[in-house]
C-alpha cells in the first residue's frame, strides 16, 4: 500500500534532520554560497536575502572530541567541544562562513577559543568566524545597540556574497520564514494537542529539519503533514514536557517515550519555543529584525527570567502537560539557578516534576536515566488516575 502525503513528509523531515548537512553540501556544491550559524538567535532571514544558504551547525554526542580535549577546559560542554572539534577537523569544510553569537558565555568562549588556536595551527583549514554581538535585554539601548550589530552583519554578508541585500529581498525572506513558523504553529497541534498524534522524536524532527533545509520546501512538507494530522493514530501515556539544556538530537526522547511517556512539548531552544513568535511584516525590516531577535529568539540567557517563566506555564497550560523533565547538562551554570522557581511554579499547580541534573553530553547514564523515568512515570500515572 502506498504511504498517505503526510507520511511520505514526515519521513523527509526526519531525513533531513538526520543529514544536517546534505543539503547545504549539495548547495555549495551548485556555487551557491553556505552559511553555518549557531543556535537560534541568528537571523537567517539576512542570509537568505543575501542569497545565500543558511544552515544552523550542531555538534554530536558521538564525535570524538580529540582537538577540543586539549585546548577546551573541561568546563565546556559536549555540544560545544563537538562543534570545537569538527571545526578543526574540516567537517565544515563546505561553511563559507560561521556566525557565532554571543547570547551564551559558551558560544563566546567558543569563538575566543577557536580565534586563538587558529594562530597556533595554522595549517588547519578553519571556516572564517564572526561574532555577532547580540544582547537580548528588553532596554531601548540594547535595542540600538542590537540595531548597530544587525546592520554590521549585514555588511559582512553582503561583503561575503557580493551584492547588496535590497530591501524587498528582505522582506521575501522574513515573509518566507515567518509562513514557516506559522505552519509549525498549526503543526504543533499534532503533539500538543489532546489526543497528541505525533511523538516528541517526531516534533523535534519537524521543527528541527527546518534549520537544515530549504525554508519553502519545509512550509510545504508541513502543510502535507498538517492535511494528514487527523488520521494519525492518538498516543497514549502520561503527557511530559521536556525542559531545560538543549536537546541537539532525539537520543533523550527516544529513550523517554520507550520508557511510556508521550512527550507534547519540549521547552528548551530545539524545541517549541523556536516558532512561538513571528517577525513583524509590516515595519521596516531591519527594526522588525532586531525586535524579534532581541526580544523573542530562544536562548538559555534571556531576561527577565520572570517573562520566561510566565511563557513556560503558558506552555504547560496549552498542551495538557502532566509532568515535566528538567534536563540539565553536567556542566550547567545558567539553568540551575532558575529551577527552584519553575519547580515552586508547577507545585502550586500540582504538577509533578523530575530533575535529572549533570546529564553528560557524550556519555549518558541511560541505566540511571531509565529507573528515574520509571519510577516518576509510575508516579505521574497513578496521580493522574487518582484524579478521575
Amino acid at each position: 500500500m502506498p504511504s498517505r502525503p503526510g507520511e511520505t513528509a514526515l519521513a523527509t523531515l526526519h531525513r533531513h534532520y538526520s543529514d544536517r548537512e546534505g543539503e547545504a553540501r549539495r548547495r555549495r556544491e551548485t556555487g551557491q554560497k553556505v552559511v553555518g550559524y549557531l543556535s537560534n538567535n541568528v537571523p537567517e532571514e539576512l542570509i537568505l536575502a543575501a542569497g545565500m544558504f543558511p544552515v544552523r551547525l550542531t555538534g554530536d554526542p558521538r564525535d570524538k572530541t580529540e582537538i577540543a580535549d586539549i585546548y577546551l577546559d573541561e568546563v565546556f560542554d559536549g555540544g560545544i567541544k563537538s562543534i570545537f572539534n569538527r571545526l578543526f577537523t574540516g567537517h565544515f569544510d563546505f561553511v563559507d562562513l560561521v556566525v557565532v553569537p554571543r547570547t551564551s558565555e559558551a558560544f563566546l568562549q567558543l569563538y575566543y577559543f577557536v580565534t586563538e588556536v587558529r594562530r597556533w595551527e595554522p595549517e588547519r583549514r578553519v571556516p572564517d568566524l564572526y561574532l555577532f554581538d547580540f544582547l537580548q535585554t528588553p532596554f531601548y539601548l540594547t535595542n540600538q545597540w542590537d540595531r548597530s550589530r544587525l546592520a554590521l552583519l549585514r555588511s559582512r554578508l553582503e561583503h561575503l556574497a557580493g551584492d547588496p541585500i535590497t530591501e524587498g529581498a528582505l522582506r521575501e525572506a522574513i515573509a518566507t520564514v515567518n509562513k514557516d513558523r506559522r505552519l509549525l504553529q498549526t503543526a504543533a497541534a499534532l503533539w500538543q494537542g489532546a489526543p497528541s498524534r505525533l511523538s516528541g522524536v517526531d516534533a523535534l524532527a519537524i521543527i528541527g529539519s527546518g534549520w537544515f533545509m530549504d525554508r519553502a520546501e519545509h512550509a510545504t512538507l508541513l502543510e502535507s503533514i498538517i492535511e494528514g494530522g487527523a488520521a494519525l493514530q492518538p498516543r497514549s501515556g502520561p503527557r511530559v514536557m521536556i525542559k531545560g539544556s538543549p536537546q541537539d538530537n532525539a537520543d533523550f526522547y527516544r529513550l523517554v517515550e520507550k520508557s511510556g511517556a508521550a512527550i507534547v512539548a519540549g521547552d528548551h531552544v530545539f524545541g517549541d519555543p523556536t516558532f512561538a513568535a513571528l517577525v513583524d511584516e509590516d515595519g521596516d525590516p531591519i527594526d522588525a529584525l532586531t525586535g524579534y531577535y532581541q526580544l523573542h529568539s530562544p536562548s538559555i540567557r534571556s531576561y527577565p527570567q520572570a517573562r520566561q517563566d510566565e511563557r513556560f506555564m503558558a506552555l504547560v497550560g496549552s498542551a495538557a502537560v502532566e509532568g515535566v523533565v528538567f534536563y540539565h547538562d553536567e556542566y550547567d551554570d545558567t539553568l540551575g539557578w532558575d529551577y527552584p522557581d519553575q519547580k515552586r511554579l508547577l507545585d502550586a499547580r500540582g504538577i509533578p516534576s523530575l530533575f535529572l541534573k549533570r546529564q553528560s553530553y557524550r556519555r549518558p547514564d541511560h541505566v540511571a536515566q531509565r529507573r528515574a523515568l520509571r519510577e516518576f512515570l509510575e508516579a505521574l500515572t497513578a496521580q493522574t488516575v487518582a484524579a478521575r
